[in-house]
């Protein structure tokens, strides 16, 4: 797998996040923000995927995912799931659970078997890897101060 076939799955991840986000009524304003964080989850996994197991690059990526999630959240002032949901999208192991289905109506025992253990494995990684962003306190996020609208400028005479 090259750098610009990662490019291009993360780009496809984009705007597949955006289309989830349309189809469950996400704010228009928000959109953008919800394609990307399924870009970064999936560019992480991809990139990460050449290296690594599927499982810790699941991980990882779940905890990029939420951690720009709740960046997002704390300077668009919009709740975390907004972010996150779409976010994850792309790292759920639908794949898996297909040729799970696949090799139990295909008699496979163990194929079947070691399916479901690998789908089980990638749900826990993206699991734990939201809850260990999640955990940290919102004041975490403040790495960037937010820009207050409601804020006057200040008068050079007082």
């Amino acid at each position: 797998m090259t750098f610009l076939t990662i490019i291009f799955e993360s780009l496809m991840s984009f705007l597949a996040c955006i289309a989830f986000s349309v189809l469950y009524n996400a704010p228009k304003k928000e959109l953008i923000y919800c394609g990307i964080s399924g870009a970064i989850g999936w560019f992480i996994y991809a990139l990460l995927g050449l290296y690594i197991s599927p499982t810790m690059a699941t991980l990882i990526s779940a905890v990029f995912v939420t951690a720009f999630s709740r960046f997002a959240s704390y300077h668009r002032q919009a709740p975390s799931t907004l972010y996150h949901i779409p976010g994850i999208m792309p790292l759920v192991p639908g794949t898996v659970v297909y040729n799970t289905m696949t090799a139990a109506l295909a008699g496979m025992i163990l194929e079947t078997y070691s399916n479901i253990l690998l789908g089980l494995k990638l749900a826990g990684a993206i699991g734990a890897g939201s809850i260990l962003m999640l955990a940290l306190p919102y004041s975490f996020f403040e790495i960037i101060p937010r820009k207050n609208k409601n804020q006057k400028k200040a008068s050079p005479i007082q």
